[in-house]
């Protein structure tokens, strides 16, 4: 009998030993997830790529700001008028897209097209569905093309300072309005783009 104990209590001993390493292994991986999802690049209301201000429109001034980023300017348009954008890039990868003032001096609007980047409720381009939006970031919503194709955007409110960009499942019509869209067609919408909108730079008057 006393040797049937010494033995269960040899096994419990041995079993207690191997899964000692196997929560550390757990932990260890824990940690180093939250380690690489925190330095991922995010994009929320409060600013994109350590961005949090208009700044100047210049590589340097987002050079500075954007810290492990590569910042190169690009020739962009809309609706056919060319202009000068910056781009931020990780790697090989381009994951912002910086946008200038009408006049060209400071940041207007930084953009994401990018699946590495994370917006502030963990978003990732092409994977998160509208359906799982938070009903108050999502308050005020247009219809839009994204790319060519039918889709809409949306934000807390009209001079929102994020917003999401959503495209609508492969076959979709545009919508004159976002009120039009149909309902199945709403939660199957894809995240398309995430674009932060910089507060307005104030004059001071003399």
């Amino acid at each position: 009998m006393l040797r049937y104990l010494a033995i269960a209590l040899a096994l419990g001993l041995a079993a207690c030993g191997q899964q000692a390493p196997q929560q550390s292994d757990e932990k260890q991986t824990a940690s180093a997830t939250a380690a690489h999802n925190a330095s991922r690049p995010s994009i929320g209301p409060a600013g994109a790529a350590g961005i949090s201000t208009p700044l100047p429109m210049s590589v340097e001034a987002v050079r500075a700001a954007a810290a492990g980023l590569t910042a190169t300017e690009v020739q962009d348009q809309v609706e056919g008028q060319p202009f000068t954008a910056i781009a931020l890039s990780s790697g090989a990868e381009e994951v912002f897209r910086i946008y200038p003032t009408a006049d060209g001096a400071n940041i207007h609007a930084i953009s994401t097209k990018s699946p590495n980047v994370r917006g502030p409720t963990e978003d990732i381009v092409g994977v998160t569905t509208f359906a799982v939006a938070p009903i108050d970031d999502v308050r005020f919503c247009v219809a839009d093309l994204v790319a060519g194709e039918a889709g809409f955007a949306c934000s807390t409110a009209e001079d929102g300072r994020f917003w999401r960009i959503y495209r609508l499942p492969d076959g979709a019509e545009p919508a004159a309005s976002f009120e039009e869209i149909e309902p199945d067609l709403l939660h199957e919408a894809t995240l398309a783009e995430m674009r932060w909108i910089a507060p307005r730079v104030t004059v001071a008057l003399n």
